[in-house]
């Protein structure tokens, strides 16, 4: 087994210049290779996750292997009436840590996931890219966008500790995509304009201060693919 290790050669000062001139970057081959592959087949083949829509209790939904072909686009029909004129999300989800608490299965592949991201390298990579010291934790969530799911325009200024996040960080973990597949981290710096966007990628990080306007785009009905990444934030006590 691969244990999750950054990958040693990366351009920290290039990256620092980066975070500091857009307040975001793009970080590829953050991992060992080995490392990267090692998550991906967890995230792939051996994670169940839940169909997780805004307003959704996470806690009370069925996996999403248990819905049925008719249940899903229902849920997907719902989703999008109420995304027409407010902040709404559809995508698949898998918990794995609030506040830096150890994933709840140490067999997982995702407890390593979980303790690496909360190593002190990876802390203090978060704290040099980013210029904070506060940054104590990192949250931890495993996602799956699949055809339909989308994530809504949003600033990350919401939900648990939201006033202590410091930065928010998208581990990309998909091998293969095509850009005509939609599902990229798109930035708006201006109302009404996109500034940058990151589409899906493997072994790469992107991370992004806190709080700053962005969407996940619409994933194609066409997508040949699932878009799979790890998800949270940086965040202070």
């Amino acid at each position: 087994m691969s244990d999750p290790a950054l990958n040693p050669a990366l351009d920290m000062a290039g990256i620092v210049d980066r975070f500091r001139r857009d307040g975001r970057a793009h970080i590829p081959g953050i991992l060992t290779p080995e490392s990267a592959a090692r998550i991906h087949r967890c995230l792939e083949q051996e994670t169940e996750y839940l169909v997780f829509a805004r307003g959704g209790d996470r806690e009370g939904l069925q996996p999403a292997h248990l819905l049925t072909q008719q249940q899903h686009s229902m849920m997907m029909a719902d989703a999008y009436a109420r995304a027409r004129d407010k902040f709404h999300f559809l995508y698949d989800v898998h918990p794995m840590s609030n506040v830096g608490e150890p994933y709840p299965d140490p067999s997982h592949h995702l407890s390593a996931v979980t303790a690496f991201l909360n190593s002190t390298p990876v802390l203090d990579f978060a704290r040099t890219v980013t210029g904070s010291s506060a940054i104590a934790y990192a949250s931890a969530q495993a996602t799956r966008y699949r055809p339909g799911h989308f994530l809504c325009q949003h600033d990350d200024g919401d939900g648990l500790n939201a006033q202590k996040r410091i930065a928010a960080y998208v581990l990309n973990l998909t091998p293969q995509w095509r850009l005509d597949w939609g599902g990229a981290l798109l930035f708006s710096d201006r109302p009404g304009h996109i500034s940058e966007g990151f589409p899906p990628a493997f072994n790469a990080l992107n991370i992004f201060s806190a709080p700053q306007e962005h969407l996940v785009g619409f994933i194609s009905p066409f997508a040949g693919a699932a878009r799979y990444s790890i998800t949270g934030w940086f965040t202070s006590l």
